[in-house]
């Protein structure tokens, strides 16, 4: 034991002195050098007690400041060297502990450390926008997503939270929140030139002897928007419905008030009242076609020759391009074979020749086109008509929607349900549909079709 050891080599310095100051008093009383020479071999012993006593003392109390230096570092969570001390050191056991200690600690924070880390890195991650906000109104934690959401770069450092948010609105959830210390949730829409709406719960969080405030936001932007145009799509198909109907009653009244027993005017009633039965049988047809696209479909894929299949579905226009003097050129090269569903590429054909030749001048052209690449096969449907307005491009595919024709005088009869149900028909097997149009110029539908591939045949990409 060490202490034992110091208190021992005390003992000795203090007894070999005494004796040497005995031996001393004894050579001068009785004049006897011996005494003498036998004294101060005392005292070079005793100045080498001395001497090692001071060096293990010295070793002693550096290895009580370590054991301090070690300690303080533990209190402060900070790293510490460990101690290794002689097996038969009084502070062994207690240097041992420390060592042992301080071990659990380092694990015990790395894996607070890996933790931290991996919670961050998922709520990085997440859909959603989440903000850490401490009772001094600084934020403390922001993820990526919530950078997005307000248009801004999060500080990691801590700062106050009014300057990432500048929402009037969320500023106001936030701090009703910091005042009443309850949680709330409310749909908050941002400011800017594209709408969006958040879902946004602001948690209050109680800790011990603290609180922090959570802001989750999550877009709701693309809900909403699907209401309104579930909203518009009845409102719409109720409108479309109605005038059909209105005219075949209102004309059916009229005929059975009387109007029948004139032929001229049974046989003008009765042609509107067809015409107007065709109208809503399309309408009706057209929903149900969307329902069942929506509802999915099963594709029967197979090979066939393009240029032929073409030309056989322009047959059904012959009386169209007639009647509105227009020419459609088939410019799909005879040996091209692409592998397709007939169905769909029948029903999305006649709907882009079919407005094509609608929405043509007198005496004008629409040409069908192929390309490909090593993804995709394009078929491209162009005319030399009225064009479209660029305001008006990227509502094109909307359920209802007609663009403005009050610059021109053409009237065309639809449903206003044939480019959405080639949009959804398009989507449903994976491709895209592009738009180019001038106005008074033409317009050009591009349709891409993914390629693919059959068992006994590959498509020729011309």
């Amino acid at each position: 034991m060490m202490l034992s050891k110091i208190y021992k080599q005390i003992l000795t310095v203090v007894i070999l002195s005494i004796a040497a100051l005995a031996m001393l008093f004894c050579g001068f009383m009785t004049k006897d050098d011996g005494w003498v020479d036998l004294a101060g071999l005392l005292l070079f012993a005793d100045a080498i007690a001395c001497i090692v006593l001071m060096l293990e003392y010295r070793q002693h109390d550096k290895l009580l400041k370590q054991l301090q230096v070690m300690t303080a570092n533990i209190v402060d969570h900070q790293p510490a060297a460990p101690l290794f001390v002689e097996p038969d050191n009084p502070l062994k056991g207690v240097a041992d502990q420390l060592n042992e200690l301080q071990s659990r600690q380092q694990d015990e924070g790395k894996s607070i450390r890996n933790s931290n880390a991996e919670l961050i890195t998922i709520l990085s991650s997440l859909p959603v926008g989440v903000m850490v906000i401490d009772s001094t109104h600084d934020v403390i934690f922001a993820n990526h997503k919530m950078s997005v959401m307000l248009g801004r770069d999060i500080l990691t450092q801590v700062h106050p939270y009014t300057q990432d948010i500048r929402n009037y609105q969320l500023l106001s959830l936030i701090e009703n929140v910091y005042n009443n210390h309850k949680s709330q949730q409310e749909e908050v829409q941002s400011v800017g030139a594209k709408s969006v709406t958040w879902d946004t719960s602001v948690v209050f969080n109680r800790l011990e002897n603290d609180f922090h405030v959570l802001v989750i936001m999550y877009d709701i932007s693309d809900i909403i928007n699907v209401k309104q145009m579930q909203i518009d799509f009845l409102r719409n198909a109720s409108h479309e419905l109605k005038t059909p109907i209105t005219a075949i009653s209102g004309f059916t009244k009229t005929l059975l008030d009387g109007a029948m027993d004139d032929k001229k005017s049974l046989v003008e009633f009765l042609k509107i009242i067809d015409q107007q039965s065709d109208q809503l049988a399309s309408l009706v047809q057209d929903v149900l076609t969307i329902s069942h696209i929506q509802n999915g479909t099963n594709y029967n894929y197979k090979p066939l020759g393009l240029h032929d299949f073409i030309n056989s579905e322009l047959q059904s226009y012959k009386s169209m391009t007639s009647g509105n003097h227009v020419t459609i050129n088939n410019k799909i090269p005879e040996h091209v074979e692409v592998t397709a569903d007939t169905t769909t590429l029948t029903r999305i054909l006649r709907n882009l020749v079919s407005n094509a030749v609608k929405y043509n001048r007198p005496n004008g052209e629409v040409n069908i086109e192929y390309t490909a690449n090593d993804s995709f096969w394009q078929l491209h449907v162009s005319d030399t008509g009225i064009g479209i307005a660029q305001k008006d491009i990227s509502r094109l595919f909307e359920r209802f929607y007609r663009a403005d024709d009050s610059r021109t005088k053409q009237k065309v009869s639809g449903t206003g349900l044939g480019l959405s149900i080639v949009k959804e028909m398009v989507d449903a097997v994976g491709g895209t549909i592009d738009v180019k149009s001038q106005r008074g110029v033409g317009s050009t539908f591009t349709v891409n079709f993914p390629i693919v591939e059959d068992d006994d045949q590959t498509e020729d990409k011309g």
